[in-house]
């Protein structure tokens, strides 16, 4: 399985293949498949047609405490945004699944023509934010989209957990009113 997700999904590193390209907005998600095979033949892999249709079956979870802290955090007067690698085919879902006006930005690699971890994403951050990169505080889930944003200054926070994620974020930026005694 993991040799196949290495097919669909293209290097960690950002460059040509038909996924990245769509991320950037580049191509189509109805292009990947066809466009694959270069990958699935230095793998070593016969390809049936339908594996992207698979992979896109929606499997994802939103979290609710998160979303809750993003609205906490505005109210407590920090800037925030959505920072991600998705397809122009996928926003509407997007749209469904959560209120996007809960952000102050929502910056996706498709409308950027960059994607994590290609650099120009980062700075496309801090241009919507209107904020210092030593300002920003960044969770991602894959580690390899961290150090370009450690690189620019921001803090950064590897996502294992929402849990985990939301106690390591209320010590860099509480919400709440702490009191001394």
């Amino acid at each position: 399985m993991e040799q196949l997700l290495a097919v669909l999904l293209g290097p960690r590193d950002s460059g040509g293949h038909p996924w990245h390209r769509c991320e950037r907005g580049e191509i189509a998600v109805a292009d990947i498949q066809d466009l694959l095979g270069p990958w699935a033949t230095a793998a070593g892999l016969v390809m049936h047609g339908d594996e992207i249709s698979v992979l896109l079956a929606p499997t994802y979870r939103v979290s609710q405490p998160m979303l809750d802290r993003v609205d906490a955090l505005r109210v407590a007067g920090y800037a925030t945004g959505l920072l991600t690698n998705t397809f122009a085919e996928f926003r509407p879902q997007m749209q469904r699944d959560i209120d996007l006006s809960r952000f102050d930005a929502v910056i996706e690699s498709f409308a950027v023509g960059a994607r994590k971890p290609e650099r120009a994403i980062y700075g496309a951050v801090t241009e919507a934010l209107g904020v210092d990169d030593a300002d920003i505080i960044y969770l991602d889930d894959f580690e390899q989209n961290l150090q370009p944003a450690l690189e620019l200054g921001w803090t950064v926070i590897h996502v294992a957990s929402p849990e985990q994620a939301l106690a390591e974020l209320e010590c860099l930026a509480p919400t709440t009113t702490r009191s001394n005694g």
